[in-house]
């Protein structure tokens, strides 16, 4: 059985499936089946958008046809995104995944139903996907009916907890200036008013209990800790184990833009990320693979399965314009409510002088890979398709779309892709012969 997995997938152009390279069509129609991550929703023409989104990611429901004729047909929608048009919204995506046969993941009319593993049958064998999101995932999460009160539809959330921890110098010295500000006494009235329980010697809210505080404590050395909440782990865990009993191949996907040190934009992720991956393998998942990111993070081989912490994005087509653009997000980015697509879009690639900027500046953005998963008589192997997105391409209408990469940047890819796995003892290397990157297990770099 060949199974592809891919990361994110942005775009709303059409006729996707003649307009890409051959090679990456063949690799997509012939697998027996494939996986993308849709970090978009298609609401309903009277779905009205959630308010205070910001950058909303939202396009027609006919653009989901695109994922039908390229044999994308597990189709992940819990993101950041997936309640930009509200509950209803939502609702209005599942529908139309299902209209179209697809096979929606992480997201349900409650959160029961969000956190179930969703399974392709084919002739080789049966794929069964988990998926979860971590990144605002408390905004967007499905919740069950009870107390007399109806489910929401929603995602499957991982949701985390950070703390920011300082020695106790530093601690004492942000403690004054917490006192100085006046926003001590103002936190302790607030918890004291709303029966909350009080600020400890080593703990304490910084800035507002209505408008966002920032958990401090005191430690030996300084630091962003994260943690997961334990509950949702313990669903999905549970969601995972079940997969595992009742398919060939299990895969637990997680959308996530955390790094270390609250840097969407680090190769290397923060602790609550690896803890989940482990455990995810510990209870049944043959792969975990992740997204969100929009470009490569490391590789980890933890009991011989493969952790792939962030596999970048397939798509992430901006400038063609055919996603929806609210008034609001408009008026986001300075532009007034009967403003042109190609005005905000262009904006965001390229400054006033006509340098690119943001995303289309760096190359890693374009730099991603597409997962080859070959199961048989129960052994997994795999490889690394890698692509280039284009995202400084001359032709507007070519960045964000997918192509097959030269030698050097292949190998490039798989430099990069090493160095970020070096903390794993992951070692990675691209194959001219066949144009994949492949992992290199030796005597000094076993699987673990």
């Amino acid at each position: 059985m060949r199974f592809i997995v891919c990361g994110d997938a942005l775009f709303s152009s059409r006729n996707l499936a003649k307009r890409l390279e051959p090679k990456l069509i063949k690799l997509l129609k012939e697998a027996d089946g494939c996986f993308v991550n849709a970090e978009f929703c298609t609401p309903k023409y009277d779905t009205p958008p959630a308010a205070g989104r910001g950058y909303i990611t939202s396009v027609q429901a006919q653009t989901l046809d695109e994922f039908v004729d390229l044999n994308l047909l597990m189709v992940g929608f819990v993101n950041n995104h997936t309640g930009d048009y509200g509950w209803q919204g939502v609702v209005d995506t599942i529908e139309s995944a299902v209209e179209r046969k697809l096979i929606p993941c992480g997201v349900g009319r409650s959160l029961g139903e969000a956190r179930l593993a969703k399974f392709l049958d084919t002739i080789d064998g049966r794929v069964g996907i988990v998926a979860a999101g971590s990144t605002r995932s408390e905004v967007f999460a499905a919740s069950d009916a009870g107390a007399g009160v109806v489910a929401r539809p929603g995602s499957n959330p991982l949701r985390w907890k950070r703390t920011y921890v300082l020695e106790s110098p530093l601690f004492d010295e942000l403690e004054k200036i917490d006192r100085v500000l006046g926003t001590r006494i103002s936190m302790d009235d607030g918890l004291k008013v709303e029966t909350y329980a009080p600020q400890g010697k080593d703990n304490f809210k910084f800035g507002s209990l209505f408008e966002g505080a920032l958990d401090i404590e005191r430690g030996v050395i300084s630091g962003v800790k994260t943690s997961v909440h334990e509950k949702d782990a313990e669903e999905i865990l549970k969601s995972i184990q079940d997969a595992s009993k009742r398919a060939d191949l299990t895969i637990f996907s997680l959308h996530t833009h955390e790094g270390v040190n609250e840097n969407w934009y680090s190769p290397y992720v923060p602790e609550f990320i690896e803890d989940i991956a482990h455990r995810a393998i510990d209870n049944g998942a043959n792969v975990v693979v992740m997204h969100g990111a929009h470009f490569l993070r490391g590789i980890e081989v933890y009991k011989n399965s493969p952790i792939f912490y962030n596999l970048g994005s397939i798509f992430m087509e901006f400038e063609a314009g055919e996603s929806i653009i609210t008034p609001e997000m408009y008026e986001s980015y300075g532009f007034s409510p009967n403003s042109r697509p190609s005005e905000l879009h262009t904006r965001r690639a390229k400054d006033i002088h006509g340098n690119f900027i943001g995303f289309n500046a760096e190359r890693r953005f374009s730099e991603n890979c597409l997962l080859q998963l070959d199961f048989e008589n129960g052994q997994l192997t795999w490889s690394l398709l890698p692509i280039d997105l284009q995202l400084n391409a001359s032709r507007t209408l070519d960045r964000g779309i997918p192509k097959t990469v030269s030698h050097t940047i292949g190998h490039e890819i798989a430099q990069n892709l090493t160095k970020y796995s070096l903390h794993y003892n992951t070692k990675l290397v691209y194959d001219e012969n066949d144009g994949y990157i492949h992992p290199v297990f030796d005597n000094n770099n076993p699987p673990v």
